[in-house]
């Protein structure tokens, strides 16, 4: 991973620079990943009681605003649950934009059996 300064970006080459930017969105999606896992730790821990919050939708709204709050922290949650439920083929899912798409058929496992007879 690169880290630039924009004043000596002149000798920088196409494959060089390529290569940085995946890895440093590699770099995101693994530390996504992580969050997610310290997000269900919290959650399912109830450890917000100790900072004195009520529930975990409040404590996601307060402390976690700056990253979309409840509403965000659902969102990888369920991709969390598509990973899961998917089972191998989570390996292939990088990021919770892939997963979005499919937590529909998560919740509803009859469609999902019916586009992927295979699995």
């Amino acid at each position: 991973m690169l880290t630039l300064d924009r004043e000596q970006t002149s000798g920088l080459d196409y494959s060089n620079l390529n290569t940085s930017i995946q890895e440093t969105f590699t770099a995101i999606d693994r530390f996504e990943w992580q969050a997610v896992d310290e997000i269900l730790l919290m959650r399912e821990q109830q450890l917000y009681l100790q900072a004195g919050y009520k529930n975990f939708e409040e404590y996601c709204q307060r402390e976690l605003y700056a990253w979309g709050g409840y509403r965000r922290i659902n969102q990888l949650l369920g991709a969390k649950k598509v990973i899961d439920a998917v089972g191998e083929l989570g390996g292939h899912i990088k990021n919770e934009r892939q997963a979005c798409p499919l937590l529909r058929l998560v919740k509803e496992p009859e469609n999902f059996l019916l586009l992927y007879p295979w699995l």
